[in-house]
């Protein structure tokens, strides 16, 4: 399968100052680094007038690779990116050489790439620029930030100069070939892109010559600050081969049904806990240290199926990477396996499902101490950029102290896979229909409120054991409107539960998104207590939307009143 690969060349000179302030640098990992993080290239050009622009410069594009790059993998670029960004800026904001002074002495501009998978994503903030060649073709990919006044010019966004950092984002799809150029102002101020791209049609084999050139023509043109270009070469985009993909794993066998008392790698069988048409699941202790495990193995009737396997393992990868209390734990399978199998956290207790059948009217204080402990793992997952999509009573387990684990992470949608070719795209939403959000199910489209969706459904249940909505016609359905999902109160099944109760899982019920809580914290503040304001809109709302039975109930009494006056008047 062939991989991201790119060419890097760059040149930077003092030009007629004592000290350059200008500074680049660039960086091609290999393996799963390239895969899930992406190559980087920067440029960054230090404001003069401060006493330190050397350093700032420097370590913008060189700690803007290194933190970069100890974000989570599962975060999308956009996110890692921005997260560092502002870090740096708010380091270079805290340099001032007195309390009282409102210069920092480091402000410097930015312009950073991250390449990944076919697409590059750029991060821009002051007046250096990117440049993209395509099929003998240049294009300046980011604007300037500066203001003229008269001859004089200033930055109006850099890093360094406000706590709030407003940095351009921009994403380009990559083709082989294209030639990526990061200039400062004391290139591309002095030579124009006319003059750059004929640069480029003369010989373009050698970076590093390239970019030397560029810097000399504009010299030579009388450029009286600190020069700089760097150039990215795209040689190899990479491809998906799902069936390569598949041969990939199937180089593990499938285990067979296991009993108690077999082995596999270490792990003997103590007991069967689950036997499905998808997976098995089984009790198992690993042998070297004594320790009770949960082992799942695919079931081998998907031994051909590429793209649930690639989930079975989207799954493992996913679970090694959550760390949380409420979130059950995948360890790591030995590198030496020869069988596709998972090494979960064993979870002594019962599934929500079973806890529902078991609690058939249970108070509000129950439910609520469950729904805090879904909240917090799905927190865990928002940090990591993750969306759940399949929240469901059976995917979630109450061990016998009461903690809450949230289980099978097959459908769970991670932002910095999703920017992956290799990675298998959903063509269909997964999950189940009376769980799943309206958006995920009519457009494919998933956030974090989806996820709100799906666990105010659960809290409905849990309280009345009936769904929010009337259940669809078949498992397959899929909707295609947000008006399909009728909300059904709360009060018609528990008429002891308080208004606001009903009122705050109707907001969270939302069949579009817009309209639903933004955030887990205000869904659970609104469980906790009264929300005020929604009481009063509720009370002040007309009769049609407090209580539109009775509305149309009365309506029709006054027609049959019409009508009845009609016939003995008229």
């Amino acid at each position: 399968m062939e991989k991201l690969q790119l060419e890097f060349g760059g040149y930077t000179t003092a030009g007629s100052k004592s000290e350059n302030q200008d500074a680049f640098a660039a960086y091609h990992p290999d393996g799963d680094i390239l895969e899930h993080k992406g190559a980087l290239a920067a440029i960054a050009d230090g404001v003069s007038a401060c006493r330190q622009a050397q350093l700032a410069s420097v370590t913008c594009v060189t700690n803007f690779i290194d933190d970069y790059l100890a974000t989570p993998e599962t975060w999308s670029v956009k996110r890692a990116a921005a997260r560092v960004l502002r870090g740096l800026n708010l380091w270079c904001l805290g340099h001032r050489s007195t309390h009282y002074d409102q210069q920092s002495d480091m402000i410097t501009t930015f312009s950073g790439v991250v390449f990944k998978s076919t697409c590059a994503h750029l991060f821009h903030v002051g007046d250096s620029r990117i440049y993209r060649c395509q099929d003998g073709n240049l294009e300046q990919l980011t604007r300037d930030h500066k203001h003229f006044q008269g001859n004089n010019s200033y930055l109006t966004r850099a890093v360094g100069i406000d706590p709030h950092l407003d940095v351009d984002y921009r994403g380009v799809d990559l083709q082989r070939h294209d030639l990526f150029l990061f200039t400062t102002d004391g290139v591309h101020d002095f030579i124009s892109d006319k003059q750059i791209n004929q640069l480029i049609k003369q010989d373009a084999t050698d970076l590093e010559g390239l970019a030397t050139r560029i810097v000399n023509q504009a010299e030579q043109a009388g450029s009286d600050d600190n020069l700089t270009c760097l150039i990215v070469r795209v040689v190899e985009l990479p491809g998906y081969d799902i069936n390569e993909s598949y041969q990939q794993l199937t180089r593990l066998a499938i285990p067979p049904a296991l009993e108690i008392g077999m082995k596999l790698e270490g792990y003997r069988v103590l007991q069967t806990l689950f036997n499905g048409t998808r997976s098995s699941l089984y009790k198992v202790i690993n042998e070297d240290d004594d320790k009770i495990y949960g082992l799942k193995i695919p079931s081998d009737k998907f031994a051909d199926d590429p793209v649930y396997l690639s989930g079975f393992a989207h799954e493992a990868w996913i679970g090694e990477r959550i760390e949380h209390p409420n979130v059950m734990r995948i360890y790591h399978r030995s590198d030496k396996a020869k069988f596709l199998y998972h090494i979960c956290e064993y979870i002594e207790g019962q599934t929500l499902r079973q806890w529902i059948v078991d609690n058939p009217r249970p108070s509000l204080e129950q439910v609520r101490a469950i729904i805090q402990q879904i909240i917090t793992a799905l927190r865990a997952l928002q940090r990591l950029d993750m969306v759940h999509r399949d929240l469901k009573p059976e995917n979630l387990m109450i061990t016998s102290q009461g903690q809450v684990k949230l289980i099978d992470f097959g459908t769970v949608f991670v932002a910095g896979l999703a920017e992956n070719q290799q990675h298998v795209k959903d063509e269909h939403p997964l999950g189940s229909v009376n769980y799943i959000a309206p958006e995920y199910l009519i457009a494919n489209n998933s956030s974090h409120q989806s996820d709100i969706f799906s666990l105010a459904v659960i809290c409905y249940e849990m309280l009345c054991g009936e769904l929010p909505y009337p259940p669809f016609a078949y498992k397959d359905y899929i909707p295609k409107s947000f008006s399909e999902w009728q909300y059904q109160a709360l009060n018609k099944h528990r008429t002891d539960l308080p208004l606001w109760v009903n009122l705050t899982l109707k907001k969270a019920l939302q069949p579009h998104p817009d309209n639903r809580y933004q955030a887990f914290s205000e869904f659970e503040m609104d469980l906790l207590k009264p929300n005020k304001m929604m009481l009063q809109q509720a009370e002040n709302a007309p009769l049609i939307e407090r209580n539109p039975l009775l509305f149309w109930k009365l309506l029709c009494g006054l027609l049959v009143l019409g009508n009845i006056a009609q016939l003995v008047w008229g």
